[in-house]
């Protein structure tokens, strides 16, 4: 379905009076990300993805925009197709945005799954980040492709799936450097630690038991902080929804259904 075009960019598959489960994805992707989940779930949900700013079809934030920023944007994309009250899942760099979206709205959001994230980005992880920065400056985003995709999946599975990985390489490459640097620099000072107590709606946190993005043990330490907070792991690495889309799939409609 064509988006509809406001500040960033939606797509709404599904019933619209069905209940709303609102999809945010990884940096360096985009709504597409979210394709594998589109056909089961608006059979019984209204399906929204969002574009993330300057990703996919969505223009940029200012310059200096910060997590609290692209949360407002966000929601303010949702209230402007009269959407009120909603799910929110969020993968990698979505559930980040998604952890903003549930302290500064909270009265929207009904439940929250956040993926394949973290909650706080150490030293070491910053340097990372400000180098991959400095790479994108250099040579774009062909610099990312390769040691994205091995972070992202299994070895196992990114040697049985070539058709998958070009698929999620060609959303790398689409990205606009702009977007994806912006991003980066927030990840890396990312610190919603001091946010997690204030989360008081339903909450799933997945990890992927191979995700070294985000490891496991990393991602239970910090929903060990949310209150309403519930943990699950899948066998993958970070895109869990891609390596593993039934599962994930089961995994979020059995938390919004209150199962």
């Amino acid at each position: 379905m064509a988006a509809r075009r406001m500040t960033l960019a939606v797509y709404s598959d599904g019933p619209e009076t069905a209940p709303v489960i609102v999809f945010l994805h990884a940096i360096a992707t985009s709504a597409k990300l979210w394709d594998p989940q589109i056909e089961p779930l608006a059979q019984c949900f209204r399906v929204v993805r969002i574009d993330l700013p300057a990703h996919g079809d969505s223009p940029a934030l200012p310059k200096g925009a910060s997590f609290a920023d692209y949360a407002d944007a966000v929601a303010a994309a949702i209230t402007a197709h009269g959407i009120d009250r909603f799910s929110l899942v969020g993968m990698s760099f979505g559930a980040m945005v998604a952890m903003q979206i549930a302290v500064r709205h909270p009265l929207r959001v009904e439940r929250l799954v956040l993926a394949c994230c973290a909650a706080r980005t150490p030293s070491p992880i910053t340097a990372m980040w400000l180098d991959r920065i400095a790479a994108v400056e250099r040579g774009g985003m062909a610099t990312q492709v390769e040691t994205s995709l091995e972070r992202w999946f299994t070895p196992n599975f990114a040697a049985a799936s070539p058709d998958t990985l070009d698929w999620v390489r060609a959303m790398i490459l689409s990205t606009p450097s702009a977007g994806f640097i912006a991003a980066a620099r927030i990840i890396a000072t990312l610190d919603h630690v001091p946010l997690l107590h204030q989360i008081e709606v339903p909450c799933l946190v997945v990890a992927g038991e191979h995700d070294k993005a985000a490891p496991p043990e990393a991602m239970r330490a910090f929903a060990a902080n949310i209150r309403s907070a519930v943990f699950a792991t899948l066998p993958t690495a970070h895109l869990a929804n891609v390596e593993a889309p039934d599962a994930f799939i089961e995994a979020v409609t059995r938390f919004v259904d209150g199962r």
